[in-house]
């Protein structure tokens, strides 16, 4: 993928051993432009890749290094490298015997382009995954044994708003701004899922919560095991969508395609659909709902004192019922859905406790103070009896209750539904 175009410098060796480094064929991906002289007087070795010198070419290892410039590969050619100061050993990058033959020239000038090319091919694959990381809208991170960062992309520094330079060796508590003493909690900090990929030694999903500086995050992540050349465990990787938009996005769409736009109680739809499910496997009991004399608040005094009475009737439902299912069927009718072992002596102190509160509210308001509420009750003996079943009984005790003078509750009765026939 890459192309290296080195240029190297043979600075006073014999020529068997200059002519031994000139017969190795490059590497793939390398090529090689050789210099040869005899002294540094005769070459500019500023432009030098690789320099091979003689220690008696009459320039000092460090003078050769101020030549040659910081990165290129120097290597100094002599037989007294135990009498080499610290400063002459710390200019070059390595020490070849004084007299080279051809052999002893080819192997080591082998293993030098074998070590530059793993150090290319080394820097490649770092530059590549780095890329392809950074690339990337996903959080990504390397994470060592101890739950420590050593490397992560541009998503996750975007996130946590830290550099990668500042997140290296950090811990989760740090990284995402907490104390160590939340972080000891355990609460949202993803402990948990760690241990779990060490113990499954695979691949695992998660769906977890993570608190930061900006609040809560609900990420879906997938976090592998890494492990050394032993097969011990040295760490981990993780991969993590952000999907705090996209679930709270979701959870809008759901409330509103669930609730009613202006009480925000459930709606007819979702009633059906919630209330089916229950009366299937519990017992139900069903309050069914209409307002009294709501059409002629709206002839009055507009539909927008209508919208108001329905907000308010709908408040007071929900204080009165916290535990019920509570909807909105549409116009001004509602319905009560109360589960489990729900006397009848119970729903009767419940609703003439409703009915005060309905009576508080409406007459507060001079317009509304014409309105109240006559409520149906069918109270399921036993699980499995239909919702269709149950709506039509509350709603048939509904209209008794308004036959009845309004303002009050019937509990369905089978005479009831000889009449209605």
């Amino acid at each position: 993928m890459y192309k290296c175009d080195l240029n190297i410098y043979l600075v006073g060796l014999e020529s068997e051993a200059a002519a031994a480094i000139n017969s190795v064929e490059p590497l793939e991906w390398f090529t090689h432009k050789i210099f040869i002289s005899d002294c540094f007087g005769e070459i500019d070795v500023q432009g030098a890749d690789v320099l091979i010198f003689k220690a008696s070419a009459g320039t000092g290892e460090e003078r050769v290094r101020e030549l040659a410039g910081e990165k290129a590969v120097c290597i100094v050619c002599r037989d007294d490298a135990s009498g080499m100061s610290r400063d002459e050993l710390a200019a070059v990058d390595d020490v070849w015997p004084g007299i080279l033959t051809f052999d002893t020239a080819k192997l080591l000038f082998v293993r030098l382009m074998k070590e530059l090319k793993l150090k290319k091919d080394a820097w490649l694959w770092e530059l590549e995954l780095q890329s392809v990381i950074d690339t990337s809208m996903d959080l990504i991170w390397f994470k060592g044994r101890y739950g420590e960062h050593w490397r992560v992309n541009d998503a996750f520094c975007a996130i946590v708003n830290k550099t990668k330079e500042d997140i290296r060796g950090k811990q989760h508590y740090y990284i995402w701004g907490l104390s160590k003493e939340e972080y000891k909690l355990g609460r949202f900090v993803c402990l948990e899922t760690e241990q779990d990929v060490k113990e499954a030694g695979r691949t695992c999903r998660f769906r977890e919560h993570v608190m930061g500086q900006d609040g809560m995050r609900e990420m879906i992540t997938l976090k592998t095991p890494l492990y050394d050349e032993k097969g011990e465990f040295m760490g981990t990787v993780g991969v993590a969508k952000d999907v705090t938009k996209e679930e709270a996005y979701r959870r809008k769409l759901l409330k509103q395609a669930q609730t009613d736009e202006l009480t925000g109680l459930l709606n007819r739809r979702y009633c059906f659909f919630k209330l089916d499910k229950l009366a299937r496997r519990e017992r139900l009991v069903i309050c069914y709902m209409d307002l009294d004399f709501f059409k002629e608040l709206n002839d009055s005094h507009g539909h927008q004192s209508g919208d108001n009475a329905l907000v308010g009737f709908a408040g007071v439902l929900q204080q009165n019922f916290p535990k019920a299912v509570n909807v909105r069927m549409g116009g001004d009718e509602f319905v009560v859905a109360m589960r489990g072992e729900v006397t009848e002596e119970s729903v009767r102190e419940q609703l003439d406790s409703f009915l005060e509160s309905v009576h508080e509210f409406f007459s507060r308001t001079e317009e509304f103070s014409g309105l109240s509420v006559s409520i149906g009750v069918a109270m399921g003996e036993k699980a499995g009896i239909p919702l269709e079943v149950l709506l039509h009984q509350g709603d048939v005790a509904m209209y008794e209750a308004k036959k009845g003078g309004k303002n009050r509750y019937c509990f369905y009765s089978d005479d009831m539904y000889k009449a209605d026939i």
